[in-house]
């Protein structure tokens, strides 16, 4: 009975031993690649309005609706970065809150899309860099394949292995 049960912890040790030989790494941890202040400044588009927020106070006074402004500003193409304390001036000054908004969302949007482009860019530029990797690779192992290949092979000498098409055992 001693020997079933020292033959049985045997194989409980072993066992664990060999389970813990297949025990792999923790993955490692991925590595983004930050933006600093001032690269995402030089991303982002600066504002620009060839229509002034005078002249968008002076429609909304003319009793132009909120649709009529709105498309006046985007046929001009502006964009506006406002503050807030800007925004509440200007709804002071007669601009109505649902151009405000506009303004708010399309400079946002505006940022948004040129961080996207960015970072599209970036992707592209790795997925590039992994294929060429990649190419690199296949290429060096199917070089290494070659028939003619005249590396430093141990079969051979300096010519290299060289497979031989045919049956039987042939020497060169």
């Amino acid at each position: 009975m001693n020997q079933f049960k020292s033959l049985r912890l045997l194989l409980a040790i072993s066992l664990l031993a060999m389970l813990a030989g297949c025990a792999t790494q923790a993955p490692q941890p991925v590595q983004i690649e930050r933006i600093s202040p001032e690269q995402l400044a030089a991303l982002l588009p600066p504002a620009q309005s060839t229509l002034s927020l005078d002249e968008i106070v002076s429609l909304s006074k003319k009793g132009k609706s909120d649709a009529e402004i709105i498309e006046a500003i985007k046929l001009s193409q502006s964009r506006y970065s406002l503050t807030p304390s800007e925004v509440l001036s200007w709804h002071q000054k007669g601009i109505s809150k649902g151009v405000l908004d506009y303004m708010q969302q399309a400079n946002a949007l505006a940022q948004q899309n040129a961080i996207a482009d960015e970072i599209n860019k970036r992707e592209k530029a790795r997925v590039e860099a992994e294929t060429r990797l990649k190419r690199e690779r296949d290429s060096a192992r199917l070089r290494s394949m070659d028939p003619w290949f005249y590396g430093g092979g141990y079969y051979g000498g300096p010519w290299g292995y060289r497979p031989y098409w045919g049956g039987g055992w042939r020497y060169w």
